[in-house]
Formats: C-alpha cells, sequence, structure tokens
C-alpha cells in the first residue's frame, strides 16, 4: 500500500510538473500565436517536449497504481494536481493566489484527505465476486 501511494504521489507531482512545463513553454512562444504555428512549434520547443514527457512517464507510474489501488481510491487523489499547479503557478509562473483560490485549495485537500481516509484494500484477482442466487423456479420456461 505505501510502494503504491507513492508512486501515486510520484505520478501526480509529475503530471503538475507537466503542466508547468507546458506552460512555460506556450509562453515562451509569444502571446497570441496561431493554433498552426503552436503546433509547428511543439517538436522544437523544449519545454513543451519536457511537459509531454513528464505527462507520459506520470501515465506510466499511474498505470502501476491502478495495478495495485482500487480506481475509486486512486482517481481522486489527482485532484492533488490542483494544489501542486496553483503553488507552482504562483511561485514559478508569478501567477495569482488569491483567498478565494487558497480556500478552495484547503477544500480538496480536506476532500483528498476523507477519501485516503475511506482505503480499502484492493480486492484480489483471486477473490470470487459474490455468487448471485437465482430463485428455484428462474430456469423454468413460461407457465
Amino acid at each position: 500500500m505505501l510502494f503504491a501511494l507513492g508512486i501515486l504521489l510520484i505520478a501526480i507531482a509529475l503530471g503538475a510538473v507537466g503542466q508547468i512545463c507546458l506552460k512555460s513553454g506556450v509562453t515562451s512562444l509569444g502571446e497570441g500565436v496561431s493554433a498552426a504555428f503552436l503546433l509547428k512549434s511543439i517538436p522544437t520547443t523544449p519545454l513543451i517536449l519536457l511537459g509531454f514527457l513528464c505527462y507520459g512517464v506520470s501515465s506510466m507510474f499511474y498505470l502501476v497504481c491502478l495495478s495495485k489501488l482500487n480506481l475509486s481510491y486512486a482517481y481522486p487523489m489527482i485532484a492533488l494536481s490542483y494544489v501542486i499547479v496553483a503553488i507552482l503557478s504562483w511561485k514559478y509562473l508569478g501567477e495569482g493566489l488569491p483567498a478565494t483560490r487558497i480556500v478552495g485549495i484547503i477544500v480538496i485537500i480536506i476532500g483528498v484527505a476523507l477519501v485516503a481516509s475511506s482505503h480499502e484494500p484492493k480486492a484480489s484477482a483471486h477473490d470470487s465476486p459474490p455468487a448471485i442466487e437465482l430463485p428455484a423456479d428462474a430456469g423454468d420456461g413460461p407457465n
């Protein structure tokens, strides 16, 4: 469980760093660039490439998590990426962090903590689902 949670946190952090790299890369192209110019610039803009690389590696780590954790537990944890992106955007991109956003971040953290406290071990592939009992006459044809 701790290993899977650590891998999940790495996946979340890489996704957030990928966002910062993508934003920085697009910003380096200048304001108001056309979609065509943006698409042509992807292969030659190192920060955009790094952002996509972070996303790719993040996805691989996330797949490892999905093999070890319930989806209903792992997926809500991704909300932490919003927290990380907001903080990194404030610190490295000079974006504002108004009080209402801070309150939202606190709400997200509380929500993630609630989800984390609800953890139940993932059912093993060897565990069989509960048997479904059919009424005794269910197999009979029309009466």
